[in-house]
């Protein structure tokens, strides 16, 4: 009967090892994919936006600071809060010297032209600290309320919105 309790030990060791094992490998798979799933953070912008006249429906936005950032990593959104009305600027920089069919989504009426760094033929301008990126919005209305967001796609985040009324 001893030779049998000797044997009884060894296999319960071996199976709690086993099990310690299985619950090991099932926590760092788990962090491993947690840490998979975990994103940058969004660059900081700091901007600023000039009034919009009717008359001219013209709307400049300065960079003022933050982080470095590319044309190409950003998308822009105007959605006219009171007329109705959304339009993306997207695949930027705006090849050919205007905004198209390939770079804008949305209500692409609410769009003729474009300035700045926007038009550069170069992908990889940075938009930096005083450059401006304009756009000029010929339906808008005194009284309208333009809500102008620009979104970085790669963290899937917005990274400046204002909100201004036409004057």
């Amino acid at each position: 009967m001893r030779g049998q309790r000797g044997v009884s030990s060894v296999v319960a060791t071996v199976l709690l090892i086993a099990v310690v094992l299985v619950v090991a490998v099932a926590a760092g798979n788990f962090a491993l994919q947690f840490a998979d799933s975990t994103q940058e953070p969004a660059p900081q912008v700091h901007a600023s936006m000039t009034p919009i006249e009717a008359s001219d429906g013209y709307l400049n936005i300065t960079k003022n600071g933050g982080d470095e950032l590319r044309v190409a990593e950003l998308e822009i959104q105007i959605r006219n809060a009171s007329g109705g009305g959304t339009v993306r600027l997207v695949n930027l920089p705006a090849t050919g010297g205007s905004l198209n069919g390939t770079t804008l989504e949305g209500d692409a009426g609410m769009v003729t032209n474009a300035s700045g760094v926007i038009v550069s033929t170069d992908a990889n301008v940075e938009w930096t600290a005083g450059d401006e990126i304009g756009v000029e919005l010929p339906n808008v209305d005194a009284g309208d309320r333009l809500v102008v967001r620009i979104i970085h796609p790669e963290t899937d985040s917005i990274v400046w919105e204002e909100t201004v009324t036409v004057s």
